[in-house]
């Protein structure tokens, strides 16, 4: 199924930018996206997770450059926020782009970094 785009987002991006770019942005608006989360490694370690999904028959993947990251192989997420490990804040759902920050500035213990594009929920007990 298509995802809608909201009239004002169409509107917008239309004015912005070419045609062409336009189109470009538009189907990836639209496009499925696989599934990525990370694991909070205050409440659980990436061994937990990967037992419990592979309990679960979840397929997934792991990223060579972030160990904590996982991606999953089929379209379960409903099937993973079902799970105990998701509803007591042991994983959080998060795409890549968003991780790649932490993992670029590589923040020091103590030290503060304001995320402007922070989503609410659990931003201040991630561990880097």
């Amino acid at each position: 199924m298509e995802r809608e785009l909201p009239e004002f987002l169409i509107k917008r991006i239309n004015e912005q930018y070419s045609r062409d770019d336009a189109q470009t942005i538009f189907n990836g608006l639209k496009a499925n996206k696989k599934t990525t989360f990370r694991v909070n490694r205050l409440q659980s370690s990436i061994e937990e997770v990967t037992q419990v999904l592979t309990e679960n028959h979840i397929a997934f993947s792991n990223l060579d450059f972030y160990k904590d990251a996982f991606i999953l192989e089929e379209n379960s997420e409903e099937k993973l926020r079902e799970l105990e490990i998701y509803k007591n804040g042991k994983i959080y759902m998060q795409s890549l782009s968003s991780m790649l920050p932490v993992l670029v500035l590589k923040p020091k213990e103590k030290e503060n970094i304001l995320d402007m594009c922070a989503a609410p929920r659990r931003k201040n007990n991630t561990n880097c």
